[in-house]
């Protein structure tokens, strides 16, 4: 490790936070997000933190989607100047394709789809390192189910749950497991085309008694911020930190235990993104998330240690990140996020050079009312080593191997005409300062894009 990173990572840190604190005035109640569940602002249950809170001076009680009188004064329909995509659907309630199937199970999902314009106009369409829209084109990026029971207890008793995700969509490329949707090798097992192919990224059954659950199978992820499902993210595209620092989905077990203000996380899995590789070893995943009473900020760490593959086929070397978010709602219109990430795995490189990754990323999110919302995205990510950042897609030919810094500013919008519907147009400038040019088929160290993407939630 080296301490003169760490060091400035802390400096940055604070210098970020007390800039947020400064420039904002008032408190608000939370609605934060829950770690891989839906976006805070579309839930169909509150999260802890959207119960009724002490209500600041200056602020306003916070109104979630499905207040009928909150935008515009006269219902839903208000909320797209008139529209209603589903006009028979009772006011602020989202329409469902399937009907609620036996033993408590429920099929429901989303389309996302999306295009990108790239100001530079690559000859290969590809907008170099980012993601999910990596591709200069329209791309249906989700066509996503879930077919899931869920392991209610209400803090009482025993119950079990299962759960079972499935993607098609250019998105399918980012989230592979290996040795289930690839060979331990790494080559493709039923995905033999590269724009379009079906993964199922979670899979696993579920009990829970009284306040602890168990879950056993392959699950996303509780590392970072931002994750896979379109319907759990503000933005169209992707940080650099959540794409190539941290891992997608585990295979094993995890052991929660959902308290008043503490929520704790325990489980052995095998790796980042694995379900059976050429050589499986366990690994240690731990986080711990606190919402105090009041629910204005959460704060959320956890820690991934163990053996990971320093290629495709190994070897296999130590690898540990860890992953600090807070999430803190200054008023009831603006939220503020920071996450920091630290990883390092060694000796991977010759002579025993280990290699090592790290960022800051900053969001701020402004709430005008229940279907329309803001944000700003602000990252800087350091791969030090050239040894996360890659093109994931066949055909990109931005092949990684660049150490250096990578920064992204990302403005948007969400559009919420119906609780059934998602507008994300964005616009992003990323550029790079290092060893090699990332951008625009390896000849530029910046990059514009702007791009816009519709959801649909079935």
């Amino acid at each position: 490790m080296k301490h003169t990173t760490l060091w400035m990572l802390a400096a940055v840190a604070c210098v970020s936070m007390s800039g947020a604190a400064i420039g904002q005035t008032l408190k608000q109640p939370a609605s934060v997000r829950p770690v891989n569940t839906e976006y805070y602002y579309i839930e169909d249950e509150p999260s802890p933190s959207d119960v009724a809170q002490p209500t600041v001076e200056g602020s306003k009680d916070i109104v979630v989607i499905g207040d009928c009188d909150s935008c515009g004064g006269g219902g839903c329909s208000d909320c797209g100047a008139g529209f209603r995509l589903f006009p028979n659907a009772e006011c602020c309630e989202r329409w469902t394709l399937f009907p609620p199937l036996p033993r408590c199970f429920t099929l429901t999902g989303w389309v996302d789809v999306g295009a990108t314009a790239n100001a530079q106009n690559p000859a290969s369409n590809y907008n170099g390192p980012l993601a999910f829209n990596d591709r200069q084109e329209l791309q249906v990026n989700q066509i996503y189910a879930i077919l899931e029971r869920k392991a209610q207890t209400d803090g009482y008793g025993w119950d079990w749950g299962a759960r079972i995700d499935v993607l098609f969509g250019t998105d399918y490329v980012f989230n592979q497991m290996t040795g289930w949707e690839t060979y331990q090798n790494g080559a493709n097992r039923w995905n033999n085309r590269s724009q379009y192919g079906l993964v199922t990224p979670q899979a696993y059954g579920e009990v829970s008694y009284n306040r602890l659950a168990m879950k056993l199978g392959r699950f996303y992820t509780i590392m970072g911020y931002e994750n896979t499902q379109a319907v759990n993210n503000f933005f169209y595209s992707h940080a650099y930190t959540m794409m190539y620092g941290e891992p997608f989905m585990h295979t094993g077990g995890l052991l929660s235990y959902n308290g008043d203000v503490w929520t704790l996380y325990g489980g052995l899995v095998n790796g980042w993104d694995q379900f059976d590789g050429i050589s499986d070893k366990l690994g240690v995943l731990l986080g711990a998330a606190y919402t105090p009473c009041h629910g204005q900020y959460t704060l959320r760490a956890s820690i991934i240690s163990g053996e990971e593959a320093v290629d495709t086929g190994g070897p296999y070397t130590p690898r540990t990140l860890y992953s600090l978010v807070f999430d803190w709602h200054v008023t009831d219109r603006v939220e503020y996020v920071i996450q920091h990430d630290l990883g390092w795995q060694e000796d991977a490189f010759p002579q025993g050079r280990s290699a090592e990754w790290y960022g800051i990323n900053q969001y701020l999110f402004y709430r005008l009312n229940d279907c329309w919302r803001f944000g700003a995205r602000f990252e800087w990510f350091r791969d030090d080593d050239g040894f996360r950042v890659t093109g994931r897609r066949a055909g990109n030919p931005f092949a990684g191997g660049l150490a250096g810094n990578y920064y992204n500013i990302t403005l948007g919008a969400n559009w919420i005409p119906s609780l059934n519907v998602i507008v994300r147009p964005e616009i992003r400038w990323d550029w790079f300062d290092g060893n090699g040019l990332p951008f625009d088929d390896n000849t530029s160290d910046d990059q514009f894009t702007a791009a816009l993407d519709f959801i649909l939630r079935f």
